[in-house]
């Protein structure tokens, strides 16, 4: 189904997130949404949040994932949410949360992508791809800010895991 919306139009952008997200989730041994919801992620949120610039917050969770020997997707996409979560202006953490789970997603559409360029109405050539994967990068943003981050979300493993939880299941809208 999401790969319909890589080819036509007629498939709203809301749709084409949901449907991507709804395949990252639903892998029987590469479920993005448990990746992302791994203690190392919500540990990876508190080193930024303790930090007093980007540099040290890379640095800081760089060494933090060295140390948890947890090196893999989902800690490539929090060192760069760390960064984010300074740039932007506004709540270091929702920045955080929001860069976490956009850059996942767009992940996924950057992998899928070149194979459907010229092949529907969708996306004819390199800038409609640029401006699809953007649409849905802002849908995911628009999405996960609907679902504020609680007060120390990152304190617990159980805590981190519902709220990746609840994000993962409004953007597969279930």
């Amino acid at each position: 189904a999401a790969h319909a919306g890589y080819i036509t139009d007629a498939v709203p952008i809301e749709r084409v997130t949901q449907e991507v997200w709804r395949a990252a989730i639903n892998q029987p041994e590469a479920n993005l949404a448990l990746t992302l919801a791994e203690p190392v992620v919500a540990q990876c949120l508190g080193m930024m949040l303790r930090s007093e610039s980007p540099v040290i917050a890379v640095h800081d969770v760089t060494r933090l994932i060295a140390l948890s020997g947890e090196s893999n997707f989902a800690t490539d996409i929090a060192t760069r949410a760390a960064v984010t979560g300074f740039q932007a202006s506004g709540d270091r953490r929702m920045n955080f949360v929001s860069s976490l789970f956009s850059e996942a997603v767009d992940y996924l559409v950057s992998r899928d992508l070149p194979g459907y360029v010229g092949l529907g109405d969708r996306i004819k050539d390199v800038s409609s791809s640029i401006r699809f994967k953007q649409d849905i990068k802002r849908r995911v943003i628009e999405i996960v800010q609907g679902y504020p981050a609680p007060e120390n979300v990152e304190s617990t493993a159980s805590e981190w895991r519902a709220y990746v939880g609840l994000i993962s299941d409004a953007l597969a809208k279930r």
